[in-house]
């Protein structure tokens, strides 16, 4: 349903030209599709801890699908060495207590995402759902003081840890404590910067700089840096020397920072991703948010398996890679759909017509096909 779009539910199994597509019909009836769509469940609702309980969930509904899915992404790919941590929205309007609202995402309300992704493919490592203020995180071995934001990217990126991986991350994650933390792991940090944050050297905040200059201050593994193109650009970084490199524009050779451009260009991994299967999302309205967010999860585990089947040699798009998927679950044995009488009267223009005679039969008849499907013995002419 990702691949063609239609208004309603109902119009896939319509019968009408303008709408009409065998595969859904010939696949399972509408009654039987809205029955298990109705009936979807991921866990048992009588094993949920009630509101207020230590050990209450507000995703217990698809925790199993959550934990699987981490695990299999996991364990079937090992990412490169440039990775990033971001976030992403999956549309929703229902009500729900922890829908957020970003309005510089297309969605703007929806259940946000927590995504850790390569850069090169957009493969999604691991991710994690935002649950609400109140959730508290304590991932294993945080400290404490690094607040929420720090915890977020220290509980995706902990199973990396020890492995010389390169994280890019936005000024919404960066912090001094925490990259000087994740570099103690093997984690090489960079990002942008609020000058706002704690600890983040103030005496870069009041240096007037002219276009295309900067000032770096040093301390240890970490370089703090401010630059001025068409406004002050902070930087922080544990993997970058404070060097330049020079970008041509349309008229003339300006000098950039050396992260400033790896930076822009290795940032987005978790925006390509969302680019990649937007054009194919499946989304519906429903009231029950742990439905869409499921068929979101399946639809970035068939990218995901897109992924692996790249790296494997083989070739083709996003869009045809699907239409495969669809063919081998549908048709194991490459048969194409059954088409139906009325399909075949409407789509191949079958019109009734006398049946010419022949010497023996004078007067002739044939079978009716309608009336032998229903076991009558029948001639017609």
């Amino acid at each position: 349903m990702g691949l063609t779009k239609k208004h309603e539910l109902r119009s896939y199994w319509s019968t009408n030209p303008i709408h009409n597509m065998p595969m859904y019909s010939a696949a399972m009836s509408r009654t039987r599709f809205e029955t298990i769509l109705r009936f979807l469940h991921f866990s048992y609702n009588t094993t949920s801890c009630p509101s207020g309980h230590p050990a209450f969930d507000r995703l217990h509904k698809i925790r199993p699908l959550i934990d699987h899915f981490n695990q299999k992404f996991a364990d079937l790919y090992t990412p490169a060495q440039d990775i990033c941590v971001d976030k992403s929205l999956i549309h929703f309007t229902g009500c729900l207590g922890f829908k957020q609202y970003i309005p510089s995402k297309r969605a703007r309300y929806g259940v946000k995402l927590y995504k850790l992704c390569e850069r090169a493919t957009g493969y999604t490592h691991k991710f994690r759902i935002y649950e609400g203020k109140d959730q508290t995180l304590e991932p294993l071995g945080c400290p404490d003081y690094l607040g929420s934001s720090g915890k977020i990217v220290w509980d995706l990126v902990s199973p990396l840890f020890g492995k010389g991986y390169h994280l890019y991350v936005d000024n919404f994650y960066t912090s001094v404590p925490l990259f000087r933390h994740l570099f103690l792991k093997q984690i090489g940090c960079c990002g942008t910067a609020r000058p706002s944050r704690r600890v983040f050297p103030q005496r870069l905040l009041t240096t007037r700089l002219a276009m295309c200059e900067r000032a770096a201050l040093c301390n240890e593994e970490l370089l703090a840096v401010k630059w001025r193109d068409k406004h002050d650009v902070y930087m922080l970084s544990s993997i970058h020397a404070d060097t330049t490199v020079q970008i041509e524009r349309a008229t003339s050779v300006i000098e950039k920072l050396l992260s400033v451009p790896d930076y822009n260009l290795l940032m987005g991994g978790v925006d390509f991703n969302d680019q990649m299967f937007a054009p194919y999302l499946l989304s519906r309205r429903t009231r029950c948010y742990y439905k869409k967010v499921s068929v979101y999860h399946i639809q970035l585990a068939i990218y995901n398996s897109f992924v692996l089947y790249s790296k494997a040699g083989r070739t083709g798009s996003f869009l045809k890679f699907q239409e495969e998927i669809i063919e081998n679950l549908l048709y194991p044995g490459g048969s194409v759909a059954p088409t139906t009488s009325v399909v075949s009267r409407l789509l191949e223009r079958h019109f009734p017509n006398v049946v010419a005679g022949t010497s023996n039969q004078p007067p002739p008849r044939k079978t009716c096909r309608v009336c032998s499907r229903s076991g009558i013995r029948r001639d017609t002419r």
